[in-house]
C-alpha cells in the first residue's frame, strides 16, 4: 500500500459518525535498515475538511507565513485531528477507528 492510497479517504467512528477524510499521512523513518537507510513506517493519519491547507504544511510548527495567510490557515486546521495507525483500520475503502474523539494534530 501507499500512502496515497489513504488521502481522501473517509474516517468513520465507532458509532458510524465520519471524522472528516484522511488529509496527510505521517511518517517515521524508524524501521528496519534497507541499505544505508532505515524504512519508513506510518505514525498516524491527519484527518479533518480542509485538504489544501494541511497539504501546504501549515500544521506543522515550524512554517510562517504572512499574518493574513496564517489566520486563514488557522481557523481552517483548527478542527484538523490525529489518529495513531494503531487505532486505524482499513475496511472496504474507509479508515474506522474505535475512537469516539480523536485528539488536536501536534504540530511537528
Amino acid at each position: 500500500m501507499r500512502g496515497t492510497d489513504l488521502i481522501g479517504l473517509p474516517v468513520i467512528g465507532p458509532d458510524g459518525s465520519k471524522h472528516g477524510r484522511v488529509l496527510d499521512v505521517r511518517l517515521v523513518q524508524d524501521g528496519p535498515l534497507m541499505g544505508a537507510y532505515a524504512a519508513l513506517r506510518i505514525e498516524g493519519l491527519v484527518v479533518g475538511h480542509h485538504r489544501v491547507a494541511a497539504h501546504l504544511g501549515y500544521d506543522r510548527a515550524d512554517v510562517s507565513g504572512p499574518w493574513l495567510v496564517n489566520l486563514v490557515v488557522g481557523l481552517l486546521t483548527r478542527g484538523n485531528r490525529w489518529l495513531p495507525w494503531e487505532q486505524a483500520r482499513l475496511e472496504g475503502g474507509v479508515v474506522r477507528t474505535d475512537q469516539p474523539e480523536l485528539e488536536g494534530v501536534q504540530p511537528l
